[in-house]
């Protein structure tokens, strides 16, 4: 059975292929590994293999992993938030890809205020136009983009997106439009850093353009 380590490595040299056929520097990409099923004993062996990006989708989990992290990891909040929980990503998380709601952004401004911190988040925009995943039209993108940087505690630094759910080798063919128009939104806003890609697409993320790619399957199989 691979090792973490060698898992890691196999989803590096997947990324840097990627980028050569995008005519893109590797460097650009940044590989968070979602550990939102495993416990704090995986973080040793990440943290030896030199991955410090940590994603997590529940707020319960990431307050688990970030109290048994070393200084050096880094969080990423990835999942769906509820507004009561905003408290909790202003303490806990060193970024948010995930604010997907108007209405939470000024109360994740109070909470950032009052510990004294700026969080970088992403918004998430519901490129897919799928019911069932969060994420604000990309139509009412420019009034969100507005409503977060008129707040000095949130440091806006791109858009995250999620591709249909799709099985096989279909996964790829699904998500490259969808991959796309993110990058083609972030372009029209200005926006440098677009978050997609997950264990079954994010190859073809990374050849659309990714910064950042949210993988955890394929780390720990």
């Amino acid at each position: 059975m691979p090792s973490i380590a060698d898992n890691l490595t196999a989803v590096h040299a997947e990324i840097a292929t990627a980028c050569a056929r995008a005519g893109r520097d590797p460097r650009e990409v940044r590989l968070i590994a979602v550990t939102k099923e495993q416990m704090p004993e995986v973080l040793p062996a990440l943290a030896a293999a030199g991955c410090v990006d940590l994603g997590e989708n529940r707020v319960e989990h990431l307050r688990l992993m970030r109290a048994a992290a070393g200084d050096g990891a880094r969080f990423h909040a990835i999942g769906r938030v509820q507004s009561r929980q905003l408290g909790e990503i202003a303490e806990l998380a060193d970024c948010l890809h995930s604010l997907h709601d108007p209405d939470h952004v000024a109360k994740l401004a109070r909470a950032c205020a009052a510990r004294g911190r700026r969080l970088p988040v992403f918004i998430q925009a519901n490129v897919a136009d799928d019911a069932a995943k969060a994420g604000a039209d990309p139509a009412a993108l420019p009034a969100f983009i507005d409503r977060v940087r008129a707040h000095g505690e949130l440091e806006l630094v791109g858009l995250m997106t999620m591709a249909p759910l799709v099985a096989g080798p279909a996964a790829s063919d699904a998500a490259r439009p969808v991959f796309a128009a993110l990058r083609e939104l972030a372009r029209r806003h200005g926006l440098s850093r677009l978050s997609m890609g997950m264990s079954e697409d994010f190859v073809v993320a990374v050849e659309e353009g990714a910064t950042d790619v949210r993988v955890g399957r394929r780390l720990f199989r």
